[in-house]
């Protein structure tokens, strides 16, 4: 229930799937910075139905949306910061 403390999202290209979905939820509700680098862009979900011959057919059948409705789909998320050192500052400085 505790929506006043600050929190930072880590992400980059290889965050991909449930964490982008997270992430965007996160970051439409302003509940959450996102520092790092842009994500990876799976905002897919697909079915794979076999085929006689043994290959297959993948077909969409859902994509994921961001509560703002933005796609993510071979987009990704955008990071608000790339600079990550501001964050969490070393506690210990020239050790």
């Amino acid at each position: 229930s505790d929506t006043t403390t600050p929190l930072f999202l880590l992400v980059n290209e290889n965050t991909a799937s449930a964490s982008e979905i997270m992430t965007g939820a996160l970051k439409d509700n302003g509940r959450a910075s996102v520092v790092g680098s842009k994500t990876f862009g799976k905002g897919v979900v697909q079915t794979v139905s076999p085929l006689d011959d043994g290959s297959g057919v993948a077909v969409t059948i859902a994509r994921y949306l961001t509560p703002n409705k933005v796609s993510i789909n071979l987009k990704g998320i955008e990071v608000d910061s790339p600079d990550t050192s501001k964050m969490c500052p070393d506690p210990y400085p020239g050790l």
